[in-house]
């Protein structure tokens, strides 16, 4: 009985959702361990012209805008309590030892490990954030602290430095084995204080703020930044289409998330004052293989601290965003955004459009 509920979910999912969307599901869903070599040969080998014309263009456009404004309409720790409360012991099966980095790499050959592509992240983004001792420095959606913890060894500074995340579970682990100073805070919603920053960073978060958020969010970032502060960030944004198929197949995995085109962060960034001083790519690819080798050679324990449904949620998530990122519906952005040094009225700047209707 239970295979004929799956089939029947399978054909539904496929009618309302898309195929790829129910395939995913479908596969997500067996009892038993996806096969590692099976699963990524799946999911990455080229598709023929015939389904990649449906599964690119079905659901058509309006039924995925459809589907998306109904899972937009969750608040945002639902989706982000999804993905990263499962367990922190599970994420460290498959993320870095060092800074438990849970974002884009920065690989400088194929000869480095994980370990020394996020060590080289970690310095390339404090290159670009150049933190000093007595400045007052946020991190937005800060992870399990990593860059957090590289900046207090820099400067030393622990009182200055602040976190916020969604994630009860990261903010434990942060309490617990960093001691630093993070709370329960959606930085989306969050009022901030005039001019109280010298820097504020974000890492692998601007992919949970929702298209109709980004320019009210830059303009309070801008305000709550002293004059010539500095606003550095990482993510991944569409390069193309507004609303791609693949987004509805994302909310497998980011529940109530959705990305916005570069070019609308951009923009949206000059509505709210900043001048934009860096925008460099990556290849996220290198990162997603590494994790899914990690997890895969963690099979058992993963299993045993999360169960088979959850090992294969992952499993399918690593080969379906390196193929998203191989197809290049998405590029990883590094962006340094800085203030005029005067600060600015913000409400008076018109709201920009969005790209859900």
């Amino acid at each position: 009985m239970s295979g004929l509920i799956r089939i029947f979910r399978t054909v539904l999912n496929t009618l309302t959702h898309g195929p790829l969307y129910s395939i995913a599901q479908h596969r997500i869903s067996s009892e038993v361990p996806l096969d590692p070599v099976e699963n990524w040969t799946f999911w990455t080998k080229p598709r023929n012209p015939i389904t990649e014309f449906v599964v690119r263009n079905y659901p058509p456009d309006f039924v995925r805008r459809h589907i998306l404004r109904a899972m937009l309409a969750q608040d945002h720790s639902v989706g982000i309590e999804l993905h990263y409360d499962i367990s922190n012991a599970f994420y460290k099966l498959f993320l870095d030892k060092e800074f438990m980095s849970y974002s884009c790499a920065y690989f400088l050959s194929e000869r480095e490990t994980l370990e020394d592509a996020q060590k080289n992240k970690t310095q390339l983004i404090l290159a670009l954030l150049n933190p000093k001792t007595g400045e007052k420095i946020l991190d937005l959606g800060c992870g399990w602290g990593g860059m957090l913890k590289c900046i207090y060894d820099v400067t030393g500074d622990r009182n200055n430095l602040s976190g916020y995340t969604l994630s009860k579970q990261q903010l434990a682990y942060i309490k617990s084995e960093l001691g630093l100073n993070v709370s329960l805070t959606n930085f989306i919603t969050v009022e901030y204080e005039e001019a109280s920053y010298d820097k504020i960073f974000s890492i692998g978060a601007m992919e949970h703020v929702r298209p109709n958020e980004i320019l009210r969010l830059l303009q309070k970032l801008y305000s709550a930044l002293k004059p010539g502060g500095k606003l550095v960030q990482q993510f991944f944004s569409l390069e193309k289409e507004e609303c791609p198929a693949s987004m509805v197949l994302g909310q497998l995995f980011f529940p109530g998330s959705l990305l916005a085109t570069h070019s609308f962060h951009l923009h949206a960034a000059e509505q709210a004052g900043f001048k934009i001083t860096h925008d460099s790519v990556d290849d996220y690819k290198p990162t997603l293989r590494a994790w899914y080798e990690n997890l895969v050679n963690n099979k058992e324990k993963a299993i045993d601290l999360v169960g088979v449904a959850i090992y294969n949620k992952y499993l399918s998530f690593f080969p379906i965003f390196w193929r998203f990122f191989k197809e290049e519906e998405a590029r990883l952005h590094r962006l340094v955004l800085e203030g005029s040094g005067t600060l600015r009225e913000v409400e008076r700047l018109l709201p920009g459009r969005t790209t859900i209707p």
